[in-house]
């Protein structure tokens, strides 16, 4: 025999194994590489579906404008863009008419197209361009062609290069566990096979008595180690074998003395297979006595097709398992019921071949449950009852609080009715005056148009051209004047005269007057300029009876409007509103009407600091909001003996306006300032405060969601009062 042929025998057990670990290996791989493989395939056209139709929405809303304003350049960016996809080949937009654009992608190159694209995985696709406004109207269609072979070429690379990758690892690992073979198992043995033999030569051979010990000696470190292995093995073997027997007993005892019911039915038959001690107890059997029986044999009758149709559920793999409340019959016929879970036990053919349940008893807590509900039930009854007799109630309470309603109505409005007989005098005195003003200054309107604006107009029409623009200038400069003060005029009447003293010039006193009076100021020169020229007296006097005519307008203008805001404050402060609604309403103006209503109070003694931020406009009832200002001014004017400081500022805090009204009049004590929002509560001497004021206050800001503080000490009182926004 040659030595390749011996060489060949020594190697076939080992090559034996190799070949046998091959085989298995490719046993494995090829039905999970096969699996793989469907996996990536599917994976791969849901990946191409989805790729498709994300285009399919952007064309139909990327191109639209494009196309409506057929801007074909639009058009070509959009489309190279899609363009970048090896999935997708080409694309054509066209009107019913005509074609728009044509582009086609060969080797990452663009170029226009008039032909359709062919080949074996060429899918096309048309997609309907449709007008953003009329959802319904086509205005164009666009044409794609999607080439399937990319996808398809990537995914057979992949398979290649995984079989071969595969491949190569079972060849290493084969190769290995060749090499390892001989190492380990097939040269010990040809060493103990060669020392065997020349153990028996040497028997016939005297002369070679030593070769066998040598022999031998050469094998022994081989079984040694061989020895070892399997010595090790076999105590790797007990370990395993003790820690199973210490786990069975483990989960034996845990089993047996679990606090639940567990037990294994068989998936077939339903039959129990083995139960612990706890699922006895609950249903009465012995473990002897429950191994025969069905679920169903114990289990109550209208609780049976809901089990069932958990269990199909299980089987048809909608779920991994199940949790429901079910009802048991006992032994003894009783009704048990209980929380059961149940989990299934697959076999090697991947179905369940039992069901592992665990039961809790939960009988105490049904029972209380129906215990709860009774007395629910006879609870519902009882409070229908009360409820009922709770309506009544309630309407004859509605009624009262609308006739409390009617009543705080009828109250602010008395109060407030007060408030204006108390500020009649000053408000009366406020309006005299500006119509004294308004009857002097339309009197000497009167007289001037009568008597002198005749002379006017034959001034006019006389007078030189000098003489007319003296005119002219005197008007115009001495009406845009303010009026001045009788010091100011005094100082310009001694100047005037000291003037013609120093010139030796005369002039009636009547022109200088007419002078000081319309507010004529000029210096020595132009004054002496004015006076040499006689024709310029008559100058005078018309300019005089011009301007006195402007101001006694002015003054009628200027009184009227004093008059017109005295009556508006009264107008809005006497207005009741009807709609019930809250409105938007502006804060500061509410205040500065109420300051106009009491400006005959304060205008000689009080000093006014307001401090105005620009705030948003306040949400409330404004014919009630007045009422507000109007007592707590009035208790700070009072508080000051109508003399003293008043500071009211506006201001935004967080979402609300902030109103601080500050006086510094004596304070109010701190024995009595928690007492002061009370009803019929006063500090004024008997018949000067009802004790309200503060009350109806309170109870406005609470109606409109508003609030109220008070601050006091000796010399200072605020009062802050929040509004919503």
């Amino acid at each position: 025999m040659s030595a390749s042929n011996k060489s060949i025998r020594k190697l076939s057990l080992a090559g034996r194994l190799s070949a046998m670990v091959f085989l298995l290996g490719l046993l494995v791989y090829i039905p999970s590489s096969i699996y793989g493989a469907c996996n990536n395939l599917r994976r791969s056209k849901t990946e191409l579906i989805a790729y498709k139709n994300r285009l399919e929405l952007r064309v139909k809303t990327a191109f639209e404008p494009a196309v409506w304003n057929y801007d074909t350049e639009m058009l070509r960016k959009l489309i190279n863009a899609e363009l970048g996809n090896e999935n997708l080949k080409s694309v054509k937009v066209s009107t019913e008419d005509r074609t728009l654009i044509w582009i086609t992608s060969e080797n990452k190159e663009t170029f226009d197209e008039t032909a359709e694209p062919t080949g074996v995985y060429m899918d096309k696709h048309v997609i309907p361009i449709h007008r953003m406004d009329e959802p319904t109207q086509v205005i164009a269609y666009a044409t794609v062609w999607f080439d399937n072979a990319p996808s398809r070429n990537k995914f057979f690379s992949m398979l290649v290069s995984e079989i071969l990758v595969v491949g190569g690892i079972l060849l290493v690992v084969s190769v290995s566990v060749n090499i390892s073979s001989y190492i380990k198992l097939v040269r010990p043995t040809e060493t103990i096979r060669k020392s065997m033999v020349e153990a028996g030569r040497s028997a016939l051979i005297p002369a070679k008595e030593k070769i066998e010990k040598a022999s031998f000696k050469k094998a022994f470190p081989e079984i040694q180690s061989m020895a070892a292995d399997l010595e090790f093995m076999l105590d790797e073997i007990e370990k395993a074998n003790k820690k199973v027997r210490e786990s069975e007993a483990q989960f034996k005892a845990i089993f047996e003395q679990a606090g639940v019911g567990v037990a294994q039915f068989a998936a077939s038959s339903g039959e129990y297979i083995v139960t612990n001690q706890r699922y006895c107890d609950i249903t009465g059997y012995t473990q002897e006595e429950i191994k025969g029986l069905s679920f169903k044999a114990i289990t109550y009758e209208e609780d049976v097709p809901v089990q069932l149709k958990h269990i199909d559920d299980l089987l048809s793999g909608n779920v991994r398992g199940f949790s429901f409340e079910k009802r048991y019959v006992h032994k003894d016929g009783r009704i048990v019921w209980a929380e059961l879970t149940a989990s299934p036990l697959w076999g090697p053919d991947e179905e369940p071949t039992s069901y592992i349940v665990v039961i809790q008893d939960i009988t105490a807590r049904k029972t209380a449950e129906e215990k709860i509900k009774k007395l629910n039930e006879e609870l519902e009854e009882k409070v229908a009852e009360r409820t009922l007799d709770l309506e009544n109630t309630n309407c004859e309470l509605e009624a009262v609080i609308e006739d409390l309603k009617t009543a705080q109505d009828k109250l602010i409005s008395t109060e407030k009715m007060a408030v204006l007989g108390q500020l009649v005098a000053g408000i009366a005195h406020e309006l005299n005056t500006p119509l004294g003003i308004i009857n002097s200054a339309g009197g000497t309107m009167e007289r001037i148009l009568e008597n002198d604006i005749n002379m006017v107009i034959g001034f006019c029409d006389r007078a030189s051209r000098e003489v007319f623009e003296t005119y002219i200038k005197l008007a115009k400069a001495c009406a845009d004047d303010e009026e001045k003060d009788n010091a100011y005029k005094r100082n310009k009447r001694k100047m005037y005269y000291s003037i013609l003293e120093k010139n030796n010039m005369t002039i009636s006193d009547e022109v200088i007057e007419k002078l000081v009076d319309i507010g004529y100021d000029a210096d020595e020169e132009e004054f002496t300029e004015l006076i040499k020229n006689p024709e310029n007296t008559q100058a005078v006097k018309m300019a005089y009876s011009v301007i006195t005519m402007q101001k006694s307008a002015k003054m009628i203008k200027v009184s009227a409007e004093k008059a017109s805001k005295v009556i508006m404050a009264l107008k809005l402060y006497a207005h009741k509103d009807t709609s019930g609604e809250q409105v938007a309403h502006d804060v500061i103006k509410d205040i500065e009407m109420v300051l106009t209503l009491y400006y005959n109070q304060m205008k000689y003694g009080v000093e006014i600091i307001r401090n105005y931020e620009e705030v948003p406009p306040v949400i409330c009832f404004p014919d009630k909001l007045h009422q507000v200002w109007v007592n707590i001014i009035n208790n700070a004017l009072h508080s000051m003996d109508y003399k003293g400081r008043l500071i009211i500022s506006v201001a935004k805090s967080h979402d609300k306006v902030l109103v601080s009204i500050t006086d510094n009049g004596p304070g109010i004590p701190e024995h009595i300032l928690h007492r002061i929002f009370e009803p019929f509560f006063t500090t004024k001497k008997l018949g000067e405060g009802t004790g309200l004021g503060l009350d109806i206050v309170k109870r406005i800001l609470d109606e409109i969601n508003g609030s109220i503080e008070v601050e006091s000490k000796p010399g200072e009182t605020t009062f802050k009062i929040w509004l919503r926004t």
